[in-house]
């Protein structure tokens, strides 16, 4: 069995990051779009590498979440990115990430950081289980949604994404990482069965 994480409302974890991610902290930032090489790529080109710190300029006041999916990658806190590293979890890129609010003020708080993997790093869609997962296809044979996924024996990865359209951003965590980060008593998330995806919304 494998698990993701779904959302949960907790204090101090909003579903939607009001903000803009940068590579350094300037006035007006916050109003100023992602054209960054690392954010966007033209379709079928890699994205530039992530530089090694960003900075997420947001007008929330404060943070608990675990893990927020958002600039298509995800925001993860450091204790939760410090127990996964010491998995078998393949390559990401990761960047420390410094938050501050549109004036520059410092958001007082724990660590965080940004994580995403290069489309070429995902997981084949060949680890899906088609015979029992439970999903609907378009007329063109597509996959249009997954009510519930079953992985095979080949998905050996401890926390991942696979390359697959619809599960695109979703992360995926093996029991052993289940139960690792279960300890945490996580914040804004919860971990749930992939068999019940399609009745959740991911972090």
């Amino acid at each position: 069995m494998h698990y993701t994480l779904a959302y949960r409302k907790d204090k101090n974890c909003p579903i939607f990051i009001d903000g803009v991610i940068h590579e350094a902290f300037s006035t007006g930032a916050y109003n100023r779009g992602m054209s960054q090489d690392w954010h966007y790529a033209d379709p079928g080109e890699p994205k530039a590498k992530l530089p090694e710190s960003l900075v997420l300029i947001t007008k929330d006041k404060r943070y608990e979440f675990d893990l927020r999916t958002s600039f298509e990658g995800h925001i993860v806190s450091e204790r939760f990115w410090s127990a996964l590293k010491t998995l078998n979890i393949g390559s990401w890129e990761v960047a420390k990430l410094d938050i501050v609010s549109p004036k520059g003020v410092p958001m007082e708080q724990g660590g965080y950081y940004f994580i995403r993997q290069q489309m070429s790093e995902l997981v084949s869609a060949g680890v899906i289980d088609l015979d029992k997962s439970s999903i609907t296809y378009r007329k063109t044979g597509e996959i249009k949604s997954i009510e519930s996924l079953i992985l095979t024996s080949e998905a050996t990865l401890d926390f991942f994404e696979i390359d697959e359209t619809t599960l695109l951003d979703i992360v995926f965590l093996s029991p052993a990482a289940a139960e690792l980060v279960n300890q945490l008593n996580l914040k804004g998330v919860e971990i749930v069965s992939t068999e019940k995806l399609g009745a959740i919304k991911p972090a």
